[in-house]
């Protein structure tokens, strides 16, 4: 599956490493930075969704091709040893787009308006997201201006460990799946807050403190690949301890 990501903007928190900990399925723990989880709001815009194979014009006729999206996210170490992305909860506006992660991937999708707005002001670029969860009503908006440089490769440090992610992990049917993406290195920039409304962060039950760690990435074209069942390994077995599973990792579908 193909598909193109555009205006994104990471907001991060840094967080203690019990409350990540606290939203996690068996296999996973924590990945930290200076010893701190982190946790991430993430708005951006898919677009030229492309299914394989004969499925290739459904995408468009369905007119799911293009919509906002806006993640929770952390990152995590598995059983395998492997790092990658854990996704507290994926709001995007198209229905369809919102059933299909859910049943064909386990990824808590949820239904939102999203709306994104990109304007100059005073000569200075703002990309201004914003979306409200239809279920539950949680809100997440953030408004930033990028710095007026050339966007380079992320940072060694930190900013490489929040923006430089290739996997992905989610829980279906009672199992630890893994998913891995390619794309070229993302070209990103800082930027200045404006405003910051983390309603869907807060609703993961982890708030974090200040002001976030903000980064802007120029567009990219994204390749998803096969997911895959994690084998745990044999310090690591999932089935036991599946039934000690915090409820809260498990999102309720929509009905």
């Amino acid at each position: 599956m193909e598909q193109k990501w555009s205006n994104i903007v990471w907001a991060h928190w840094p967080v203690d490493p019990s409350q990540v900990a606290a939203l996690l399925p068996p296999g996973l723990s924590p990945e930290t930075y200076d010893g701190s989880a982190w946790i991430g709001l993430v708005p951006f815009q898919m677009s030229d969704l492309r299914l394989p194979g004969v499925l290739s014009g459904v995408s468009s006729a369905l007119r799911v091709a293009s919509f906002g999206e806006v993640n929770v996210r952390t990152y995590v170490r598995g059983p395998d040893g492997k790092s990658g992305v854990w996704f507290a909860t994926l709001d995007a506006d198209r229905l369809l787009a919102v059933i299909t992660a859910r049943v064909a991937f386990g990824l808590p999708y949820r239904r939102a308006a999203i709306r994104l707005s990109v304007t100059t002001e005073g000569g200075c670029e703002h990309i201004a997201w914003n979306s409200v969860r239809r279920k539950d009503s949680a809100r997440a908006a953030l408004i930033v201006a990028p710095d007026d440089v050339e966007p380079q490769v992320a940072a060694p440090g930190l900013q490489h460990f929040l923006v430089e992610r290739y996997a992905l992990y989610s829980w279906w049917h009672g199992q630890l799946l893994r998913g891995s993406l390619s794309h070229a290195p993302w070209m990103v920039r800082g930027a200045r807050l404006i405003d910051v409304d983390d309603g869907t962060v807060a609703a993961t039950g982890i708030r974090g403190a200040g002001a976030p760690h903000l980064l802007v990435g120029e567009p990219v074209e994204v390749r998803i690949h096969p997911f895959s069942r994690v084998r745990p390994s044999a310090s690591s077995d999932i089935r036991v301890r599946a039934r000690r599973r915090v409820s809260v990792s498990v999102p309720v579908p929509q009905r």
